[in-house]
């Protein structure tokens, strides 16, 4: 499915109605859906994919808190070992799946199912500009990262974090709560870059996104020409408006000299 996004969720039965249920995981996806009238869905299957599409003679998709319910047919979506699996205490009647949706269905795109806002606006202005980004949704326990892309050969990884310089200059420094957080950012991708390079692969790039005010502070600065060397690259920016499409240029420029 084209312009799809897939999302993590999990099938469970309930022994007392003898009925099977698919959660969609996606606090996001509810908190858009709270503002609209409930939908009703068809649940489809593709391999390991549980399929949801929007029909007006569908199930009821219920939002939760962070997740979404609906009732599906075990007999026809699930295999017979699946179902053995649900049957079974030591399970907890559950297990883990891989949902598709078509964000359009539900008047978003998949953006709109980014839990970070920042990556959500860069991930956007790139694919403006013909990147890729790929459809499963990026979150925190899936990603050790905001984003990720393939540009050609390379795996684009890429860190943001608008935090600024505290105005008390002490926690500024590089064991200080301030600059040490920033610097935890920017190691993180660091690592990434510096085992491809020792795996002789060079198959990933790196961006560190900083609020431009860090450029003052030296324990940051001398790291920008150090990190270049094995393609980690800390661009900086003020977080105002536009600051994705600015962003986006500096890395494709970057990307373009590789």
């Amino acid at each position: 499915m084209k312009n799809e996004a897939i999302l993590s969720g999990y099938i469970r039965y309930r022994p007392v109605n003898k009925t099977y249920y698919l959660m969609v995981n996606s606090r996001r996806l509810c908190v858009s859906l709270v503002k609209q009238q409930v939908p009703k869905v068809i649940i489809e299957r593709e391999k390991e994919f549980f399929i949801v599409k929007k029909n007006k003679n569908g199930n009821v998709l219920k939002p939760r808190n962070k997740e979404l319910v609906t009732c599906i047919s075990g007999n026809r979506l699930l295999r017979e070992e699946e179902k053995e699996k649900l049957t079974g205490e030591d399970t907890k009647y559950s297990f883990p799946v891989k949902i598709k949706i078509l964000p359009k269905d539900f008047g978003i795109d998949k953006y709109d199912l980014y839990p970070d806002e920042d990556a959500a606006r860069l991930g956007r202005a790139l694919s403006k500009r013909g990147i890729i980004i790929p459809s499963r949704i990026m979150t925190p326990k899936a990603f050790p990262h905001d984003l990720e892309f393939m540009k050609e050969n390379y795996r684009i990884v890429v860190e943001i974090t608008q935090t600024k310089p505290s105005e008390q200059n002490n926690l500024n420094f590089r064991h200080q709560p301030s600059g040490g957080s920033v610097r935890a950012h920017i190691f993180d991708i660091y690592r990434r870059c510096v085992n491809a390079a020792l795996s002789e692969k060079n198959d990933i790039i790196g961006f560190v996104i900083l609020h431009e005010n860090w450029q003052k502070h030296n324990h940051i600065a001398k790291l920008v020409p150090e990190l270049k060397k094995v393609k980690c690259y800390i661009l900086f920016t003020d977080f105002t408006e536009l600051w994705e499409e600015k962003s986006t240029n500096q890395m494709l420029e970057r990307l373009q000299d590789e």
